[in-house]
């Protein structure tokens, strides 16, 4: 539902409003978004289906790897597209990707589809991938950021302050950067509040410093970012009496994390899952915790390691197909990530159901035996309450198939009978026996994208 009109175009008509061409492109978009988010999973295939053979047919013409990958397995495209053939073809590997990116570059992308910009990413493995995408990808990208906004309504007024992952030397404490709206898809269709940014390497004394000058009605935030500040908040008894709303982004959001952070700001959480090669690929559902798959844009599978569909309830590799993107298609792409289907939503909505993202695939704990799982380690609160000493923060890391490291940032060291105590306890919720190793830094650094995982996986690495 709109809050408001849309800014017109036209002098002195503002209700209804005339927009220009730019957003009534939106609106239109939306328009289309708000009647298909209804349908039933059969109408959404049927459509899903009709424009994956588009881009099948586009992909087998002028995309070098997948006219090679075609003829190598004698792949003919059938008159209907449907899913048992969608799951007949192999799936891509970001390696593939990473190996040579011009391979999956289109040689005549649709002129109709507009300019193509190309961008990059490493998302969290270090190793860049270029791709290109046109401005009919780039506009729907917008549209589901929109849909994101409007299945979450907000006083548009409000100011909205964001703490990510920038280069050095931008958006540095102590001012970061401001802006007189919140930019983006809102600068063409709403009037809106005003925003401001700040890098996620400042220091949590400069990040909670300056959330205070700014006094955010909403913040947008990695959750460990968010955790850490909690934490921080609490330690100095610090408030911020204007927030309404943590948007968390770029990180897998557990359970735990989210009911922790609710409870400290007294606040609404909301999530989403998106990737840079195809941007929105679910959004927190506007009455529950889960998510539902963009249907319009991509078709998600979720995958057992033999490339066989999980049912509902099991967690497998996260594979995607993104359906609007010409230049550079990327059709049964294993993004990396692992995740969980749920049933239908009773909210109504026939968009498939995410349960959760569970994390990639270096957060995978491998065991002796050669299995490997996602661990379950404890939390914050469960340390803290063993030794009686605050914990601020912590990291687990594989170094072996028998070696784990803690890494804790706490008021103080533990010392060898509360490490014990803490290493017991570890060692029973993840049901194996493991070397266990600790150590007590001042501070735990991000990734180079800003991002942070509670464990990593090094075996291999």
């Amino acid at each position: 539902m709109l809050a408001q009109p849309p800014i017109s175009n036209v002098q002195s008509l503002l209700f209804p409003a005339f927009p220009s061409l730019q957003a009534m492109q939106q609106m239109a978009l939306q328009f289309q978004l708000g009647e298909s988010q209804w349908w039933p999973q059969e109408l959404l295939e049927t459509h899903q289906f009709r424009q994956l053979g588009q881009l099948l047919a586009h992909a087998q013409q002028t995309v070098p790897f997948y006219r090679d990958l075609f003829a190598a397995g004698d792949i003919s495209l059938p008159e209907t597209i449907d899913r048992s053939f969608l799951e007949t073809l192999p799936v891509v590997h970001r390696s593939d990707l990473q190996l040579d990116p011009a391979q999956f570059l289109s040689t005549a992308p649709p002129k109709e589809h507009g300019p193509v910009a190309f961008a990059m990413t490493s998302g969290s493995t270090g190793r860049p991938i270029r791709f290109g995408r046109s401005a009919a990808t780039q506009a729907l990208w917008g549209a589901f950021a929109l849909r994101d906004l409007l299945w979450h309504p907000r006083d548009w007024s409000g100011k909205l302050c964001t703490i990510r992952w920038f280069h050095r030397g931008v958006a540095e404490a102590p001012d970061g950067i401001s802006h007189p709206s919140w930019g983006g898809i809102t600068d063409q269709l709403f009037k809106s509040g005003p925003s401001a940014v700040l890098n996620v390497n400042s220091t949590l004394e400069d990040q909670m410093a300056w959330l205070q000058r700014e006094k955010p009605d909403f913040i947008v935030s990695y959750a460990s970012n968010l955790q850490a500040l909690t934490a921080y908040a609490a330690r100095h008894g610090l408030v911020l009496p204007r927030l309404r709303e943590l948007r968390t982004v770029g990180e897998t959001v557990t359970p735990e994390a989210r009911r922790r952070l609710s409870e400290a700001w007294q606040v609404e959480i909301v999530d989403c899952y998106s990737c840079e090669e195809s941007g929105y690929l679910a959004l927190q559902c506007p009455d529950h915790d889960h998510y539902h798959i963009q249907g319009e844009s991509v078709i998600v599978e979720i995958l057992d390691d033999n490339d066989r569909p999980c049912p509902v309830g099991v967690v497998g590799r996260i594979v995607l197909t993104n359906l609007n993107n010409f230049v550079t298609p990327l059709i049964r792409y294993e993004i990396g990530d692992y995740g969980e289907l749920a049933e239908a939503c009773p909210c109504g909505r026939g968009l498939p159901v995410l349960k959760r993202v569970h994390g990639r695939t270096r957060n995978r704990l491998i065991l002796p035996s050669g299995e490997n799982i996602f661990p379950n380690f404890g939390d914050h609160g469960q340390i803290t309450a063993l030794t009686g000493v605050p914990l601020y923060q912590f990291q687990f890391l594989q170094h072996s198939l028998e070696r784990l490291e803690v890494k804790l940032v706490m008021e103080r060291p533990l010392d060898s009978r509360e490490q014990a105590k803490v290493a017991e306890v570890m060692l029973r919720n993840v049901g194996h026996s493991f070397e266990v190793v600790f150590s007590f830094p001042a501070e735990i650094p991000r990734g180079p994208n800003g991002k942070f995982e509670e464990f990593k996986c090094l075996i291999g690495s």
